[in-house]
């Protein structure tokens, strides 16, 4: 189909009407009306299937795309229902722990100063039975 064009590119295109038995006034290819509506069809035809194929092609991409941003966004929503209730079960740990420590009597200064003067007795009472023995 290109080979005329392509052959004859560097020429200006002669159009010369003839009749059956006519001379042909230059060389080159001669078509017939239904040679050149066959050759009109088919670069049609070459065109609408390549549009076809880019219009394939552009819906298949699109829908690979539309799949991994799909993929992609329920792996975001599932990491984050996961960090929020690895969150809340933390606080909830904190807060479970906070209480406890409240709850708690720290005010043991009774005891430490009852064991302090035992032990001070006892080293003494021991100390002085060393000496004496």
């Amino acid at each position: 189909m290109l080979f005329p064009f392509t052959l004859y590119a560097d020429e200006t295109p002669k159009i010369a009407p003839l009749s059956l038995g006519d001379p042909a006034p230059f060389s080159g290819v001669l078509y017939n009306p239904a040679a050149i509506a066959e050759t009109i069809a088919q670069r049609e035809f070459l065109i609408e299937q390549h549009k076809l194929n880019l219009k394939s092609l552009e819906d298949r991409l699109n829908a690979e795309c539309n799949l991994q941003l799909s993929n992609l966004q329920t792996d975001l929503d599932a990491f984050k229902i996961k960090y929020d209730s690895m969150t809340e079960i933390k606080d909830n740990e904190i807060n479970k722990l906070q209480n406890i420590m409240l709850k708690q009597n720290n005010e043991h200064s009774h005891w430490w100063f009852t064991g302090g003067i035992l032990t001070g007795v006892l080293i003494t009472v021991g100390v002085v039975y060393a000496v004496n023995q």
